[in-house]
């Protein structure tokens, strides 16, 4: 687990300052308008947590372009897309060109990512990528692109197996992530009382299997009652909202269980706002800044960090491998693991 942490820990260097360095405004139009996105635009690189990945790989072709259509814009894809833009640097020092396209709605529209996949499937892309938005509106077009003769890979929280996809990059146990969150925090609150859950976008399986875990977990304990149980459809605001009528109707609540990014820090402020950070026990999803300072202060007690930045950069060689002929693993996990309060400081540091 030592060995996962650190070398997980390396492969996070930098993901969120590459993210950040780009104006939110203008990231938003670069993505309405799809332009093609070079290598160029790397500002540094960072290491694999997979040491063993191989990256010596010399593509057939001098061209390739992609396709990738992700949920919603948002920063956990950020870091997603510095995993891509190295992977697209590396070849380029091979002088290998790939361009791609990375894009998403500003709120999760599954029917958005239909007409995405379906417009690309006609624009003669070498492949398309999909991060599902929601499975059953999904599947049928990625299953009508790859019958049209378009490959198509799935990347980050969500395979779609039964279609015939080319493969799969990202966290294969959104269900364990859960279920390590829902462990640690009832664990914390002495396996007793009022808690409450924070979940996202409904019908995003990641955030759904998610869900289930902290349902399972809680009913492992006769003494904790789930009290109530909102969506904040990935918005802070929202997430803020909901847990400041928590505040004044749970005067007990004792722990917030929270399924996505956004979750965790609208739930930290509300709480911290009230008077109770490190009272009410928080678990949640992911990477952001404001979460490792929530959990550098107490008010967050465990966060469960994905690899995005695997993601990204094995999505990449992935393709360029699978549109080469060449056999690419059916399934790559890039994992996840639980941060507390004694290592949030190294995870801003080397994050920031």
């Amino acid at each position: 687990m030592k060995k996962r942490v650190m070398s997980l820990l390396l492969a996070v260097m930098m993901v969120l300052a590459l993210a950040g360095c780009a104006d939110a405004g203008g990231k938003k139009e670069e993505k309405k308008e799809a332009k093609a996105k070079q290598g160029q635009e790397v500002t540094g690189k960072t290491d694999l947590a997979d040491k063993d990945f191989d990256t010596s790989y010399q593509p057939k072709d001098k061209e390739y372009n992609i396709y990738a259509t992700y949920k919603l814009v948002h920063n956990w894809y950020d870091a997603i897309e510095a995993g891509i833009k190295a992977a697209v640097a590396e070849f380029e020092e091979k002088g290998v060109k790939v361009e791609y396209v990375y894009e998403a709605p500003v709120e999760p529209d599954a029917i958005d990512q239909v007409n995405k996949i379906e417009t690309a499937a006609g624009q003669g892309y070498d492949l398309i990528a999909v991060d599902v938005t929601q499975v059953d509106t999904t599947e049928a077009a990625v299953k009508d692109a790859i019958e049209a003769g378009v490959p198509v890979a799935l990347f980050a929280s969500s395979d779609l197996p039964n279609t015939g996809r080319s493969f799969f990059v990202g966290n294969t146990d959104n269900y364990g992530d859960g279920e390590a969150l829902a462990e640690a925090v009832c664990e914390k609150m002495g396996g007793k009382g009022q808690i409450a859950l924070l979940a996202g976008t409904i019908g995003a399986p990641s955030h759904e299997e998610r869900l289930e875990a902290f349902h399972d977990v809680c009913a492992k304990y006769p003494d904790i009652e789930i009290v109530d149980e909102q969506r904040d459809n990935d918005f802070i605001e929202k997430a803020i909202e909901i847990t400041e009528a928590w505040m004044q109707t749970y005067p007990e609540l004792g722990g917030i269980l929270c399924n996505n990014m956004s979750n965790p820090i609208g739930a930290c402020q509300a709480v911290k706002d009230a008077g109770r950070g490190g009272e009410v026990v928080i678990g949640g999803m992911d990477h952001d800044l404001r979460s490792f300072n929530y959990l550098k202060d107490g008010t967050l007690y465990v966060a469960q960090v994905q690899n995005c930045y695997d993601m990204g950069y094995k999505l990449i060689y992935n393709a360029i491998k699978y549109i080469d002929g060449e056999e690419v693993d059916e399934i790559t996990d890039v994992g996840s693991t639980s941060v507390y309060q004694d290592e949030a400081e190294k995870y801003i540091d080397l994050l920031y």
